[in-house]
């Protein structure tokens, strides 16, 4: 059995450049690896914001009751 090798010769200038986007993705998630993927939101305001749930056409709401 025959076994083919394939290989792929990159320009000097190339594999910087490459070099420094793996350097660039590495640094960029060490900050995310310490608090997670999905980290806590939140939300600082002095403003209250009422919501009111309504039917489907808008006319059946609960006006916050």
């Amino acid at each position: 059995m025959k076994t083919v090798k394939y290989e792929i010769k990159l320009e000097r200038s190339v594999k910087i450049i490459l070099g420094a986007f793996a350097v660039g993705i590495l640094l960029h998630a060490i900050p995310m690896a310490g608090q997670g993927l999905f980290s806590k939101a939140e939300a600082y305001s002095d403003e209250v914001y009422r919501i009111t749930l309504c039917d489907k056409y808008g006319r059946k709401c609960n006006n916050g009751q």
